[in-house]
């Protein structure tokens, strides 16, 4: 009832056309399409090609709106967890005069105002660092800060040799991952950074592809466990406490301190074997003096406590050149300065320069009444 090749309701089918037939459906061929078939499959092709392009436009879009000008602890958490807890002490507290801390890792895990808080009635002390801060990072701070409405009475600024030389591959640059970098930084990469070109090219190419360019911190913040543990970075600023404090180590054995200052030293020793003091770093800190300055806040700097091995590790070449540095910013700025390099034992110094939990407490304790005399318009 019908030509070969071609199929009747109710006729057999050929065992050809039934062999091509189970072919087709093995391997889903279907008739290519013709006439107005086609022109409607292809239409619907576009269409889903455009809602994919964006898709993926608007997901961009509104990612980097999101981290440029949504809550700062999405492009950076370390800096965007401090500033949430400044606005809410300062909240808290709205007749206490602010005092932020500057500095790096060693101001972050030394300065631990929680021991002030019992009963205190004083200047507010909140501990604003961020890991890895020289003189550039921690003017980025404050500017990010006055930027964000924070409003310190005082600042007290780490002054710390190591991180006053930019020698080799010893520089800020390296220690600040460009995917941090907020809108507000452009100034200060174009007037501080070694290769200002190279950071805001990346900083484009991260804001080009959002998603991309800041899927480790992304993944830092969710899940930091996928990633190498040379990547991740959640340790600088997940266990940060409520007035910015960083825990650093409960104790150490005298095994475990000889451990950490044997650790320190590959990189420590060369940087001072090589040693200068560098412009750069040497103009970002008079920059952060002079604008806390113009902003009506008062500044000194702080000196923090180091072991007695760490500091062997300074040439004494070093030596002459950062305290030569050091008398010349206190005399020609007029600044204060809190030297508390003696002030704990060395047994609160697992590492040499960061300050274990009981050492940070005894530290702050100490600091605190420096700062009443350093500051006496503020008590």
């Amino acid at each position: 009832m019908g030509q070969e090749g071609r199929t009747v309701i109710g006729a057999p089918v050929s065992t050809g056309g039934r062999v091509r037939q189970r072919v087709r459906v093995f391997l889903h061929v279907v008739p290519p399409a013709t006439g107005v078939r086609a022109r409607l499959s292809r239409r619907r092709a576009f269409r889903t090609v455009l809602w994919f392009v964006a898709a993926v436009v608007v997901l961009n879009v509104g990612w980097l709106a999101a981290l440029d000008y949504g809550p700062a602890r999405l492009r950076d958490p370390e800096y965007g967890k401090r500033l949430t807890q400044v606005r809410a002490r300062t909240g808290e507290n709205p007749t206490r005069p602010l005092v932020l801390t500057l500095g790096s890792s060693r101001t972050a895990m030394g300065v631990c105002p929680a021991v002030l808080e019992d009963g205190a009635s004083g200047p507010l002390l909140f501990n604003f660092s961020l890991a890895g801060s020289g003189p550039v990072m921690e003017l980025m701070a404050l500017r990010r800060a006055l930027a964000d409405g924070v409003r310190p009475a005082a600042v007290v600024v780490e002054y710390w040799p190591a991180f006053l030389h930019e020698g080799g591959p010893y520089h800020e640059q390296a220690r600040l991952d460009v995917a941090r970098l907020r809108l507000v930084d452009r100034a200060l990469v174009r007037e501080f950074f070694r290769d200002p070109a190279a950071a805001e090219a990346a900083m484009r190419d991260q804001r080009l592809n959002p998603w991309y360019g800041h899927r480790r911190s992304l993944v830092n913040q969710i899940m930091p466990s996928l990633l190498l543990k040379s990547e991740r970075s959640e340790s600088m600023w997940k266990g940060i406490d409520d007035w910015g404090w960083l825990p650093g180590r409960v104790s150490a054995t005298a095994e475990e301190r000889a451990k950490g200052v044997e650790s320190t030293a590959t990189y420590y020793v060369p940087l001072f074997a090589s040693y200068e003091v560098s412009e750069v770093a040497d103009r970002a800190l008079r920059q952060l003096v002079a604008e806390c300055r113009a902003n009506g806040i008062a500044v000194a700097l702080m000196y923090l406590p180091e072991g007695a091995t760490f500091r062997a590790y300074m040439t004494a070449d070093s030596v002459r050149a950062s305290d030569a540095h050091l008398r010349r910013v206190v005399s020609e700025l007029g600044v204060p300065l809190i030297d508390a390099r003696g002030w704990v034992p060395d047994d609160d110094l697992p590492d040499g320069f960061h300050l274990t939990q009981s050492g940070a407490a005894k530290f702050t304790r100490r600091l605190s009444g420096a700062v009443a005399e350093t500051f006496p318009e503020l008590r």
